[in-house]
C-alpha cells in the first residue's frame, strides 16, 4: 500500500509539472484570443506558428491554450502548427474537457451548421464600402462609390492582398468622374523587418490623360514601426509602366515603385490608414490615399477617405492633379 501511495504521488506530481510547463502566459494566451475571435481569425494561423516558436513548451503549450479559449478552432491550429490529428475519440475527450463553456463570439464564428469550416475560403477576410450621394434642385448632381478588399494569409510569411474600387459621378448630366482602379500584391515575410513583393495596379480614369495604365513590380518591403496600434511597413522595387494615352500611341517605361503603408488604431473603434505609391519613370505619378474608419458595430463601420493623384507628365489640356473625397458605409468580414 505504501508503495502504490508513493507511486501515485509521484505520478501527481509529473501531471502537476507537464500541465504548469505547457501553461502559456497570460499575453501569450490574450494574443491567441484576440487572433482566434477578430476579424474572422485572420491572423490565427499565423500567431499560433510565431508563439509555438517563441513560448516554453511548443506546440502542445499552443494547442493546450486554443482548447481553453477557442475550440472551435483547434483542428484548423493542428493543421497550422503541423500537429497531426488524434483519432476521433482522444479529440473528443480533449475538447470535453476545456474548462470554460463555449463563449458567444465563438459561437458567432461557427458556420450555420454548427460544423468549423477549415476549406480555402476561411482563410480570407476584407470589406465592402459603398457610398451615394444625390442633389437635386438649383443642380443635379448625382456619385457612387464601390471598394473591395480582399486579403489572406497562407502562413509561412505569404501574404496576399487585392484592392478594387470604381468611382461614378454626374453633375447636371455630364460625366465629372469615371474611374476604376484594382491591385493587388504578394509578400513573404523573411524576417521581423525585412520581405518581398510582387504586385500590380490596373487604372482606368475616363476624364484623363490616358485612356489606362497598368504598372508591374517587385522588390523588398521593410517594417518600420510594429507595435499593437501602429504598423508602418515601406517598399521600394524596379518595374514597368504601361500608358495607353487617349491620342497617340502606347508607351511601355521602366520604373521604380516607392510606397509606404501607414495604419494607427487611434482608439478601440477608430483607425486612420495612409497609402502612399509614387512611381518614378519618365511619367512619373504619385497617388496618396487617406482613410479614417469608426466602427460602429464590430462589423459595421463609416468611413471618410480622400484620394489625390498626380499624373507628372499628362497630355495637353489635362490637368496634373486629381482629387476625391468620399464618405462611405463599410461592411468588414
Amino acid at each position: 500500500m505504501r508503495i502504490q501511495g508513493f507511486v501515485a504521488a509521484i505520478l501527481g506530481l509529473l501531471i502537476s509539472f507537464s500541465a504548469s510547463a505547457q501553461q502559456l502566459s497570460d499575453d501569450y494566451r490574450r494574443l491567441i484570443d484576440e487572433a482566434a475571435h477578430l476579424n474572422g481569425g485572420a491572423h490565427f494561423d499565423a500567431t499560433l506558428t510565431l508563439i509555438s516558436n517563441v513560448a516554453p513548451g511548443g506546440n502542445d503549450a499552443v494547442l493546450a491554450a486554443v482548447a481553453d479559449l477557442a475550440p472551435e478552432r483547434l483542428v484548423q491550429a493542428r493543421a497550422a502548427l503541423g500537429v497531426e490529428t488524434p483519432s476521433p475519440a482522444p479529440l473528443l475527450l480533449a475538447e470535453t474537457a476545456s474548462p470554460e463553456p463555449e463563449s458567444a463570439q465563438a459561437r458567432a464564428d461557427l458556420p450555420a451548421s454548427g460544423a468549423v469550416d477549415t476549406s480555402w475560403l476561411s482563410g480570407w477576410s476584407g470589406r465592402v464600402a459603398a457610398g451615394l450621394s444625390f442633389v437635386s434642385g438649383n443642380s443635379d448632381q448625382q456619385s457612387y462609390t464601390l471598394g473591395l478588399h480582399l486579403d489572406r494569409e497562407f502562413g509561412d510569411g505569404w501574404s496576399l492582398t487585392n484592392r478594387l474600387s470604381y468611382g461614378y459621378a454626374e453633375s447636371s448630366g455630364v460625366v465629372s468622374q469615371d474611374q476604376f482602379q484594382a491591385e493587388s500584391r504578394v509578400e513573404r515575410s523573411l524576417n521581423d523587418r525585412w520581405g518581398l513583393f510582387l504586385g500590380g495596379q490596373y487604372d482606368r480614369d475616363v476624364l484623363s490623360s490616358f485612356d489606362w495604365t497598368a504598372f508591374l513590380s517587385g522588390g523588398v518591403t521593410w517594417q518600420a514601426i510594429a507595435r499593437d496600434d501602429i504598423d508602418w511597413s515601406l517598399r521600394a522595387g524596379p518595374g514597368v509602366r504601361y500608358l495607353v494615352p487617349t491620342v497617340g500611341p502606347s508607351e511601355t517605361q521602366a520604373l521604380l515603385d516607392l510606397g509606404s503603408d501607414f495604419q494607427w488604431d487611434m482608439t478601440d473603434t477608430t483607425q486612420l490608414n495612409s497609402e502612399t505609391t509614387l512611381l518614378v519613370a519618365d511619367s512619373s505619378r504619385l497617388q496618396q490615399v487617406f482613410s479614417l474608419t469608426t466602427h460602429v458595430t464590430e462589423a459595421w463601420a463609416v468611413e471618410l477617405g480622400w484620394r489625390y493623384q498626380y499624373e507628372f507628365e499628362p497630355l495637353p489640356g489635362f490637368e496634373e492633379s486629381d482629387s476625391t473625397v468620399t464618405a462611405s458605409l463599410v461592411r468588414e468580414f
